[in-house]
């Protein structure tokens, strides 16, 4: 294996150079809704330090908007309150056990399936999160919306806990292996399901094989966003092992700049793709198309959204985003 650590900066890739979607911002970011957001968060735990600073360096709202920005208040509230719910899941579960995430998984899921349930009071904070989420989040969701929504989050908590019993054996996936669970741990497909609550789309459409490959290739590109830009701090504090970086190098023996090269090529290839195949598009009668249009927009957003907002976010590059941003050069993290 060749672990690239003798390489003192890391070039990334730009994997969306040639992504037309343009860095767009919901007019409601910094109003009431994120005031409100914000202390509902603060309604479940104490913040420690360590939790406040992680919140703080996250700015979850900033994301929200950058990837709803086309919805109206009830939900761009839906997006700023799952976002916070992904944020207390992800400090709940990255040092947890696989048992204890799979008992947090269950948590969960029977919240979001009873949100008219009373939690036990010696419960996890998580479930009584998850179910007050639930409770307001639902009442702006078509049905449709609300069965996929509940789907992806399924998903993704049963990938969660497959990536706890990763970390429990200090386990390396192959790639098809990571890409099958990565493409669930992400939790965009929850995070899609939100684009459609106010819109009314059939099942046929999700059942359609072009609209599942675009919303395939969508989730891919967030992935390898997300995995380019966490790896240096992740690498640093010893925890890369999920994050296809550390894959590539582990698996097919590349240095860090042939890993950063090859996920480039990757994207760049995908990403073609996509363009393609959105010229391919079925037509699913009049009353479906305007919500289509807008839906695909949203997901092809999100892919920009998510990019823009890992460098104004001081999440993985402090106050230096914009400035990477630009140059694509960082220095490797000590570890």
């Amino acid at each position: 294996m060749s672990t690239g650590i003798s390489e003192s900066v890391i070039t990334l890739p730009d994997i969306l150079a040639e992504w037309p979607w343009k860095r767009n911002l919901n007019p409601l970011s910094h109003l009431q809704t994120e005031a409100e957001s914000t202390a509902w968060t603060r309604s479940f735990v104490v913040f420690t330090p360590r939790l406040q600073q992680a919140l703080e360096l996250g700015d979850h709202h900033l994301l929200s908007s950058l990837a709803y920005p086309l919805e109206n208040k009830d939900v761009f509230r839906v997006g700023c309150d799952l976002m916070n719910l992904f944020f207390f899941l992800d400090e709940c579960t990255d040092i947890a056990s696989s048992q204890e995430v799979k008992q947090m998984s269950t948590i969960v899921l029977d919240a979001l399936c009873n949100p008219d349930k009373a939690r036990p009071e010696s419960e996890c904070f998580i479930g009584e999160a998850t179910r007050q989420f639930w409770e307001l989040s639902s009442r702006c969701a078509s049905k449709g919306a609300r069965r996929r929504f509940i789907e992806g989050l399924y998903k993704f908590t049963t990938a969660v806990v497959d990536q706890a019993h990763d970390r429990d054996k200090n386990y390396i996936k192959n790639v098809d292996e990571y890409f099958l669970v990565r493409r669930n741990t992400i939790g965009a497909m929850p995070a899609f399901a939100v684009l459609e609550f106010s819109l009314n789309l059939p099942d046929e459409v999700f059942e359609d094989p072009v609209i599942q490959k675009l919303t395939n290739i969508c989730v891919d590109l967030i992935i390898l966003s997300n995995d380019i830009y966490s790896y240096n701090v992740e690498q640093a504090r010893g925890d890369a092992n999920h994050n296809l970086v550390t894959i590539l190098m582990h698996h097919k023996n590349l240095s860090l700049a042939e890993t950063m090269k090859w996920i480039g090529d990757y994207a760049s290839k995908i990403v073609s793709e996509f363009l393609d195949d959105l010229n391919h598009v079925p037509s699913f009668g009049e009353g479906v198309e305007c919500d289509l249009e807008r839906y695909l927009y949203g997901i092809a957003n999100w892919v920009r959204a998510n990019d823009c907002w890992s460098f104004e976010c001081r999440r993985y590059f402090e106050t230096n985003g914009l400035q990477i941003q630009q140059t694509r050069k960082v220095d490797l993290l000590p570890r």
